[in-house]
């Protein structure tokens, strides 16, 4: 041990920092800083620290005041029965798979689902049958699923469910009620993972919420967006689908014991304000957007995605969440990573995110003129010191990537359970992944674990490799490729 460098405590003093610039926060969570948390909760936080106590009640098996959270959730909501997650929508989704679905079982799962319904899929044993949303080349991100790819599939394969990401990261949404209806006349159950969505409920300009569209189980991150602490979550049912039983012996398999009160009592009083105030400040934070929409759409080279972009009924465009800002980068000459790192370094202005050919700023019912204002006066000057493309490049490699369809031999969960090694790119041809691998763009994955790879997929990879494309997997670089034995 050395006792001089024990001294140091970094990643407190890299927060500290972060805190002490003072950001526009264009990221999650949505109580940004603390503005829209109650004053005595943000005061007594260390205080709400408390374990499983006869006052407290239990997580595991309520039977009094999270009990009654719970039961003010689903009332406020509008759905059969809720359930309070203390470890984020990954907890959740990984509940639904475990209640829903069955080893073996035939699932329609999106693409682009985040990474915990992959966990839950190697939970549970489910079979998926993976659907490719809708490609947007102009922003450089995937949406929904249209609703005709998922018709196909239902009449291909008999599917137990389908699972859907409503609304995306970027705040678009597929039809929900066309894909509702397939479900029905399917008999297959509408999963909806709605880490995003937690809002929707509470003003009519926001898309519709999965919770009221015929999903047997959405899950939401009240963090994300409302005023709930990081890793505040719920997740909704229909009981005359799913058993609470059985929904609540799985959160007994995942989560904590120790369930942190204070991320429990902020989805409390997160539901209270938006039932209290919830359709004046979403009117306010809509507002704010969509002027702050039409300001930086004025910005030469820059666009933002609006409801004028939608494609209409039945498609993967079908809502738009309009509190998030996706802003298209294309028509400047600066990658969205770099765009975001000047955003941030000069003007004290923080994005959620960058990527190839966008920019993700997530506003809530936190943020103020003020923070809108440094958006704009950032994003004018980093526009004039990045300069114009003569032409928008676009995303190259995508519609091939889009194209492939790797053949599944093996189940997700069979796939992470079988032994693995790791091998040169060069030698992997006609070997089955034990890793999903995920270039950016398109942010989709390009191989599932399960998946074979093969030459068309390898020589993708290689050109990606060569043009500089992020790669998400075990060795980013692609040299090697992490295969079942």
């Amino acid at each position: 041990m050395n006792p001089e460098s024990q001294q140091t405590a970094p990643l407190f003093d890299s927060l500290q920092r972060f805190v002490e610039r003072g950001q526009a926060p264009f990221y999650s969570p949505g109580h940004k800083g603390g503005r829209t948390l109650d004053p005595w909760f943000r005061s007594h936080l260390a205080e709400l620290d408390l374990n499983n106590l006869p006052d407290t009640d239990t997580l595991h098996c309520p039977e009094g005041p999270i009990l009654q959270a719970e039961r003010l959730i689903a009332d406020a909501w509008g759905v059969g029965e809720s359930f309070i997650l203390v470890q984020g929508s990954t907890s959740g989704n990984i509940a639904v798979a475990l209640s829903a679905l069955r080893p073996g079982e035939p699932v329609l799962v999106a693409r682009n689902a985040h990474k915990s319904v992959l966990a839950g899929l190697v939970q549970v044993g489910a079979r998926p049958i993976w659907l490719e949303p809708r490609w947007d080349n102009e922003f450089g991100v995937a949406h929904g699923l249209d609703a005709d790819v998922v018709a196909r599939a239902f009449a291909e394969h008999r599917a137990a469910a389908l699972w859907v990401l409503h609304p995306t990261y970027y705040g678009t949404t597929g039809d929900i009620a066309a894909l509702a209806e397939l479900c029905r006349s399917h008999d297959a159950k509408l999963l909806v993972d709605g880490a995003h969505s937690p809002h929707f409920t509470f003003h009519p300009d926001l898309p519709s919420p999965g919770e009221k569209s015929g999903a047997a189980a959405t899950v939401q991150s009240v963090h994300k967006i409302l005023s709930g602490l990081s890793q505040a979550a719920v997740l909704h049912i229909d009981p005359a689908v799913l058993d609470p039983a059985d929904v609540r012996r799985a959160l007994q398999l995942i989560q904590t014991t120790s369930p942190h009160f204070a991320i429990m009592t902020s989805i409390d009083l997160a539901r209270r304000q938006m039932v209290q105030h919830g359709h004046a400040m979403l009117e306010a934070t809509l507002d704010r957007a969509r002027r702050t929409a039409a300001r930086l759409s004025a910005i030469p080279g820059v666009s933002v995605l609006r409801p004028e972009h939608l494609a209409g009924a039945r498609s993967g465009l079908h809502q738009l969440d309009e509190t998030k800002l996706l802003v298209g980068t294309a028509g400047l000459a600066a990658d969205g990573r770099d765009i975001v790192a000047r955003l941030n370094r000069v003007h004290g202005v923080q994005p959620e995110l960058g990527g190839g050919g966008h920019v993700l700023c997530i506003t809530t019912i936190g943020n103020t003129e003020t923070d809108m204002d440094r958006l704009v006066a950032g994003f004018t000057e980093v526009a004039d010191h990045a300069g114009q493309r003569p032409t928008a490049s676009g995303t190259p490699l995508v519609a091939d990537l889009m194209a492939v369809r790797p053949e599944m031999v093996l189940t997700p969960r069979e796939a992470y359970f079988a032994a693995a090694e790791s091998v040169p790119l060069t030698r992997a041809s006609g070997r089955i992944a034990a890793e999903a691998i995920t270039p950016y763009p398109p942010g989709i994955p390009l191989v599932m674990p399960g998946e074979r790879l093969d030459d068309e997929i390898l020589g993708l990879l290689r050109a990606l490799r060569l043009a500089g494309n992020p790669i998400s997997a075990s060795d980013p670089e692609m040299q090697n490729v992490t295969v079942v034995r």
